[in-house]
């Protein structure tokens, strides 16, 4: 007897986008994954990205990510790109689930690394998009995944001696 495994997918639809997951792989690489890329780096900029996590995220991306099955403290990347002139300490990164997603991917461009993502803004502090993309995942499948690309804004929180400018 050959046995048939048939994998749910679930529909969600968020903005313009139609995403397509496999929320069981999704959750359960999440739940395998013990830390983000934050809390593993040991840098400064991480430790107070990793001290924010949960003032970063809007309510609606947190709930995005539950229904995908991501667990938004466990992001596979995250950088400090720049202070803003208003003090904000501005930082890219990114999460992936199984699945798919149809419309606009926001890539404004290709660099000779990786593509460049077009976000798309969800408050004054937080953008999000979506690319086909498998970089630096948790995933041991890197078929058919894709990558949720965010930008965000923060204050520092940790000491203030261990900013730097």
């Amino acid at each position: 007897m050959v046995a048939l495994i048939v994998r749910k997918m679930k529909k969600i639809y968020f903005k313009n986008w139609e995403l397509t997951v496999d929320f069981n792989i999704t959750k359960g690489t999440y739940e395998k994954t013990a830390y983000g890329g934050s809390d593993i780096c040991r840098c400064n900029y991480c430790k107070n990205f990793s001290d924010n996590k949960d003032n970063i995220y809007p309510d609606e991306i947190k709930l995005l990510f539950e229904d995908l099955g991501i667990d938004y403290k466990k992001e596979c990347e995250v950088w400090h790109y720049y202070n803003d002139e208003l003090g904000y300490h501005c930082y890219s990164g990114w999460f992936h689930f199984k699945g798919l997603f149809q419309d606009k991917n926001y890539v404004s461009q290709t660099h000779e690394i990786c593509p460049i993502i077009d976000l798309v803004p969800i408050n004054e502090n937080f953008s999000i998009g979506f690319s086909e993309n498998n970089q630096l995942t948790f995933f041991e499948d890197k078929e058919s995944l894709v990558q949720v690309e965010f930008s965000v804004k923060t204050k520092w929180t940790i000491d203030k001696s261990l900013e730097s400018y």
